[in-house]
Order: C-alpha cells, then sequence, then structure tokens
C-alpha cells in the first residue's frame, strides 16, 4: 500500500478554567456532561486526508517520532490482519475465535497502537504545524507539541479502534481523563496550553476515520 485515504472530522472548542475544575469529582463531572460536553461537539469541521507513505521522509519516521514502543513498518501487520480477514470471509469461515481449527485473525493491538501514534503525530504535523517537543512514556499525553504561531504548548492523547461507531462516549470520557491529569499539574500557566484527543478508526486496510477534539485556552 503506498498511500491512506483519511476521513477527519475536528470538533474545536475554547476551554474554560471551570470545566478543568468540574473534573474533580463524580458530582461535579456530572456538571462537565451535561452543561460543557455538549459544547464540545457543537462545531465541527470534516475533509479528506491523503496520507502519501511513499512521500519522503516515509511512514516509519513518523513511527520512529511517535511510537511508544519500538516497531517496524506497523501498518505491514495491520494489512495482514485485513487480508486475512477477507480470506476467512470469502471462503465461509466463521470470524469467532472459538472456530476451530480456523481461528478469526486477531489484529496485532502492539502495531496497531503503534501505527495509530505515527499516523496522529503525521496529522498533527501537516494540518495543525505543531512541532515535536517531546513524547512521554508510559503517561499521559502521549505527545507534546508546540504551537509555533501561538507558542502554546498541544497536548495530545491517542486512541486507537478497528470498529466504526459513534465516538463521542469515548471521547468525552478520554477527555475527563486528561482534563483531570491537567488539573494536578500546578506548573501549567493559564493560557499557555491546548488539549487533544485524537481517535484513529481503521475501517480497511487503506481507509481511516481520524477524529480530533481540541479544548484550547483562550490566548488573552
Amino acid at each position: 500500500m503506498t498511500s491512506l485515504e483519511v476521513s477527519v472530522a475536528e470538533y474545536r472548542r475554547v476551554l474554560t478554567p471551570r470545566e478543568i475544575g468540574l473534573t474533580r469529582d463524580a458530582r461535579t463531572v456530572s456538571t462537565l456532561r451535561s452543561d460543557y460536553v455538549p459544547l464540545w461537539f457543537s462545531n465541527r469541521t470534516d475533509w479528506r486526508w491523503r496520507a502519501d507513505f511513499d512521500a519522503p521522509p516515509g511512514f516509519q519516521r513518523y513511527v520512529d517520532m511517535y511510537s511508544e514502543v519500538t516497531t517496524h513498518q506497523p501498518w505491514d501487520d495491520v494489512a495482514l490482519f485485513f487480508d486475512r480477514v477477507a480470506k476467512a470471509e470469502s471462503g465461509g469461515v466463521p470470524l469467532n475465535p472459538l472456530s476451530y481449527p480456523d481461528p478469526s485473525p486477531m489484529l496485532n493491538s502492539a502495531a496497531m497502537a503503534s501505527a495509530a501514534e505515527a499516523l496522529a503525530g503525521w496529522f498533527c504535523e501537516t494540518h495543525y504545524g505543531w512541532e515535536r517537543s517531546i513524547r512521554p512514556q508510559r503517561v499521559s499525553p502521549d505527545i507534546v507539541f508546540r504551537e509555533k504561531a501561538t507558542e502554546r504548548w498541544a497536548m495530545v492523547e491517542v486512541k486507537s479502534s478497528f470498529r466504526r461507531g459513534n465516538l463521542r462516549s469515548r471521547l468525552t470520557s478520554d477527555m475527563i481523563d486528561l482534563l483531570r491529569i491537567l488539573a494536578a499539574t500546578k506548573q501549567l500557566r493559564p493560557g499557555r496550553y491546548s488539549v487533544n484527543i485524537i481517535m484513529i478508526q481503521v475501517v480497511g486496510v487503506a481507509e481511516v476515520n481520524l477524529t480530533s477534539l481540541i479544548l484550547e485556552e483562550p490566548t488573552t
């Protein structure tokens, strides 16, 4: 495969200090969900992006920069999974883990995560013009970028799935978790950061849905 068709859905909203404070316990999170979360998804922009795997510097460069684990060409594993699924379906083999002696193929979750992180980093560089600052290990957020235009920090958490469906509930929960981490980080300066959840849904060997939820502090 030389290219990937990416359907992008972006939600962007200004973040208020009150929203961060409401993450402190279950009662206030309920208020956050009812009063603010609907606003997170009120402004949607859609477009398509063709990710050319053969264009310099190549997909492996983004894997090396943004993946938490060491992998080589993780998309090859994703492609192999869909190839096995297609062969199983064409041969009438049930896609069920108990379908012995031909069990359903299992997606390599490490390869999936690695490919998603690489794709998310590539996307942020290409469409937001963000510069990679650091890729923390085993902590959240997954990637920290620097916004050249605003000199703000962009904190990105990457999630992945190979299932279609409405992701609003999962995006909401993941964003609340990230905001809770930010609430505990006393070193953060007001107006100096944005937070972003990127969900990568692999729906085929050459087709991906990318959802980006961005909450950004006002600069003034």
